[in-house]
């Protein structure tokens, strides 16, 4: 029960969180072809979805687990949550009425 070297090749990407579709724009290959590899491995391990598959592919050793390991502990860290979806601050600088610059916040959607 082993994956061939492309097949390998995306369990690894979805290991890391990448979609169907960014992992044919990383692979230079359409989407159709990515995911009938998915299929194709799912078949060849007997995995229900590509959760099962990746957790396979742990399981079994056939990606490695120190780096899909480190990957899973930051995703779980509440901290590293966090400030993957905190939106990026703009600021501005503008000259108030008494010439001083005052710093005001431009791009956060939360006010």
């Amino acid at each position: 029960m082993t994956l061939t070297k492309r097949q390998t090749e995306i369990t690894y990407l979805l290991a890391q969180g990448h979609t169907a579709e960014q992992c044919a724009a990383i692979m230079h290959r359409s989407v159709g072809t990515v995911r009938r590899h998915i299929g194709l491995a799912c078949e060849r391990v007997k995995a229900r979805n590509t959760t099962h598959l990746v957790a396979i592919a742990i399981t079994e050793q056939m990606i490695r687990l120190a780096i899909t390991l480190a990957i899973l502990i930051t995703a779980i860290n509440p901290d590293a949550d966090a400030m993957r979806h905190n939106p990026i601050t703009r600021t501005q600088s503008r000259a108030s009425a008494s010439r001083t610059l005052t710093r005001r916040d431009t791009g956060s959607v939360f006010a």
